[in-house]
Parts: structure tokens; sequence; C-alpha cells
């Protein structure tokens, strides 16, 4: 089958390996990953749990809401409250998001570090056990990527160890209601991711698409037990651009439900993105730095609709509020 994207395979050698994710993120900025030590059968656990909880009602999911954790992107986000396109038009999809799992008395949660806080926890049989299980293998498959990724950029292999050492790993479980209509909705805007990478599994039903170089897009379909990974705007950053974000999208009608769990791995919040070594002979080489988690933070708070209105109470039944420290 004639894929799209490039495909990297993590049972290579790291140096082939490298050279394979270098020469993907030089020509797409997408690829597949197959080879991995994922398993299988804890994704598809994963797509279970996530599917059962987007089923129940939506009085239990709104006690979940994502501003009650505001700005530290956990919980429940419903229908379009995202807004990831240029256009007007809100996403239609439903999501549930959770970060690394800060302890309450946790230094940086007591400090009100961005995006340092505890994950809410939906009141479902096995949800945390098999999510958490997910998030450990993700991060640990990130770990390998972003080694892959300096090799390739002819840097040591860790060389950004120290900028990724606490880093922003947050979890999507996203769902996309079925459509039987003419699609006169976005189920999630164009754009481009805001960090370093994102690693994405999709379901058989499919949808995403990427923008060509010549304004086309180009369907992405799943591939059975693989991966697809794209680039962040931080890493354009990092690269002077030898590396490139590339706007995509999920459109389409389909009968069936759809659902993604993307893993956005971004730096710590108090790294500073500068061109590294290898990139700075290139023009744009010389902008200046900036700070992973303002950069972060901007981008979120120009994506979700509930920044607009005023947190509502939660149901008497619902978790505590996390409230960062003043």
């Amino acid at each position: 089958m004639t894929r799209p994207i490039p495909t990297v395979d993590l049972r290579l050698p790291d140096a082939e390996a490298a050279a394979a994710v270098d020469a993907a993120c030089r020509e797409a900025g997408f690829f597949y990953v197959t080879g991995h030590d994922v398993a299988p059968a804890l994704t598809q656990a994963t797509f279970d749990a996530m599917a059962a909880f987007f089923a129940a009602a939506p009085d239990f999911k709104e006690r979940y809401h994502i501003r009650h954790s505001h700005p530290h992107q956990r919980g429940y986000v419903p229908l379009y409250e995202e807004h990831l396109g240029e256009d007007a038009a809100r996403d239609c999809k439903e999501s549930f998001d959770l970060g690394v799992d800060r302890a309450p008395d946790h230094p940086d949660v007591v400090a009100g570090k961005p995006f340092a806080a505890p994950n809410v926890w939906p009141d479902l049989d096995g949800f945390r056990e098999t999510v958490e299980a997910y998030h450990a293998a993700m991060i640990a498959l990130g770990d390998r990527l972003v080694r892959l990724t300096a090799i390739g950029l002819g840097l040591d292999a860790d060389y950004f160890d120290e900028a990724m050492s606490d880093p922003v790993a947050n979890l999507r479980l996203l769902h996309y209601p079925a459509r039987s209509r003419p699609d006169d909705m976005t189920g999630c805007g164009a754009h481009t991711d805001y960090g370093f990478l994102t690693v994405l599994a999709q379901d058989d039903v499919g949808g995403l698409e990427i923008e060509g170089d010549g304004g086309a897009w180009i369907y992405i379909p799943p591939v059975e037990g693989g991966f697809v990974v794209n680039l962040g705007d931080l890493l354009t950053r990092w690269t002077a651009g030898l590396y490139r974000a590339r706007r995509h999208r999920v459109t389409g009608m389909s009968d069936r439900a759809r659902y993604s769990i993307p893993y956005f791995l971004d730096p710590n919040v108090d790294a500073m993105i500068e061109t590294v070594p290898t990139c700075r002979h290139l023009p744009g080489a010389d902008a200046e730095p900036v700070s992973a988690g303002a950069f972060l933070q901007s981008r979120f708070d120009d994506t979700f609709s509930y920044r607009e209105k005023a947190p509502a109470p939660l149901a008497s039944e619902g978790p505590e509020p996390y409230v960062a420290p003043q």
C-alpha cells in the first residue's frame, strides 16, 4: 500500500531510525511510526474506556468540565467549545484532557506553575488505570522520538534532555460524533500543533487531513498498529524552519463516531526555545528566544471558548475544583 507520508520503523538501529525521522521532518512534517513498544491491546482498551466516558449523560460529563482546572488543561471539553481553525466555526468534537499527574502538595502545584496540577478522573470503573497506562506508554515513546530527533539534527542524543526533563505531556481523548446530514460543520479546524511533536492514535474511521505544499488537502489513513507523528510550532522555532509544523484538520461526514488520541509532547514551561547549533546558518535563525510556557499558554487561551464565560458552579456530587494558589 502506498502511504501519503513516510514511515519510520522504530525497530531500526538508532542511527538509521534517526536518519528516517530527519528525512520525514524535512520533507513532510508528518510520518507514521511502526515497530514501537505500545501494546495494541492497551491502545484498544484506551479507546474502549474513552468511548464509555463520552457515552455518559451530559450532566455526568459536565462535572469534570475543564474550566474548573483553568489554566492547567484538565478535564472535559463539550462540543463546540474549542476553535482551532481560522474561520468562525467551532469544532464539532468533545474531549477529555489530562497531563502529568501532580499531587495537590507537589511544589509546582503549590507554586501555581502553569500546567502543573492534579488530573481529573471520572468515576468510571477502570478508566483511570487504563488511561494512566496508555499515558505512560506515550511518555516512553515520546522520549525515544525526542532523542532520535536530536541525532537526526546532528546533535548529541541528549541535546533536548534539559528542555524536556519535565515536559508538558498532555493527552487528549477525542470524540467526533456521527453525522448523517450534509457536512456544514468542522470536526477540527485547520491548525498547527503548539509544541515539540504529537503522537496520534486513530480508530479505523479516519478523517485526518494535512495541507500539502500547494494548498491541497491530503487524507492520512489509519495504519493498523501504527501512530501518526507530526511536528509542533516550537520545534519549527528550534530548527529555524528546517522542520516545519504542517497544518492539519479533521473534516468529512460519517455515520460512525470517530475517536482519536493525540499525545502532545511539549517542552518544560521554563524552557527557552532558541535555534539549535546545527540550524544557526538558516534564515530566521536569529529569531528572539521564546518561553515555552508563555507560548503554550497564549495558544491555549486563544483556542477554548470556555475562557469567554464565567465559571459555572460544580454539581454538588462532582469533584472539588482545582484553584491555583494566588
